[in-house]
């Protein structure tokens, strides 16, 4: 998904012994990815069909770090788990119902590129999130919003999509409302966990959208834990004028402003730039 506008806004062991426990070992990590980022929300999600996947994957003679793999890999979350575009879908509705958005597909295609051990880069711009892949025969790029072409391995066409990134624009996806755009420009690598963060943030956003700050506070406290991001320190600014603002009770506004300010103090503010 691109991040919410503010709406105002291997080598294979020759041994059959040996195969199991490494395979145990990155299912157990998988797991716990799964587990770990569906409780943002809610209860632990199903991983039933995500294991069945696996195992499809696993019976392909193809070396996993081939174009070839990582083009079915894409192609079999895509068809289970990438079903409906949701702006705000959590990591559990993606893994249990199909809703997705950028941020959710990419995180959980990282999952499995960790589980292969295949090497990836995860990429934020101000508005959106991409993986880069590497294979034997270059780099891949996954976008988990393009259904028919997402998978992209042609150099050329792969450096095309990289550049209009870059250029972070707004593709607005209501023509009657009005989206925030950022004071800086992002085009950085972030870890899985940093994604973690980000989806607390979209969970802030989208909380701040119905006008539930006490949601948007914690959700955004999450959020910066995980990742100092420029993107929640300028949200915390306008969250906390907001507050300001607001008609609610002035007990209750004072909380809020005083929660506010303290997450902004404990986390001084990073500079964004383009890499």
């Amino acid at each position: 998904m691109r991040f919410a506008g503010l709406v105002l806004f291997f080598l294979i062991p020759f041994a059959v012994a040996s195969q199991q426990p490494v395979a145990s070992s990155r299912g157990k990590i998988l797991d716990h990815y799964i587990q770990d980022f569906s409780k943002i929300d809610g209860p632990n999600a199903s991983t039933a069909d995500l294991s069945n996947i696996i195992k499809l994957l696993e019976q392909k003679d193809i070396p996993t770090n081939s174009t070839l793999f990582c083009s079915m890999l894409f192609q079999k979350v895509r068809h289970k788990f990438l079903k409906r575009y949701t702006q705000f879908a959590t990591f559990r509705e993606t893994i249990n119902s199909g809703r997705y958005n950028c941020l959710t597909g990419t995180a959980l295609y990282g999952m499995l590129l960790d589980y292969f051990n295949i090497e990836y880069s995860i990429i934020e711009t101000n508005y959106h999130i991409f993986l880069l892949a590497s294979t034997s025969e270059g780099t891949v790029l996954f976008e988990a919003t393009d259904p028919v072409h997402g998978f992209v391995s042609n150099p050329d066409e792969v450096k095309k999509r990289i550049l209009y990134y870059k250029q972070n624009v707004i593709e607005p996806e209501a023509k009657n409302k009005k989206y925030y755009e950022y004071t800086f420009e992002l085009y950085k690598t972030v870890t899985l966990l940093q994604t973690k963060g980000l989806m607390y943030y979209n969970l802030s956003i989208d909380a701040y959208n119905r006008q539930n700050f006490e949601s948007s506070i914690y959700n955004l406290a999450m959020a910066l834990d995980m990742y100092n991001s420029p993107r929640m320190h300028e949200f915390s600014s306008i969250l906390l004028l907001a507050v300001v603002d607001s008609k609610l009770d002035k007990n209750v506004k004072d909380n809020y402003v005083n929660l506010i300010q303290e997450i902004r103090k404990k986390r001084a503010p990073v500079m964004a730039s383009r890499n």
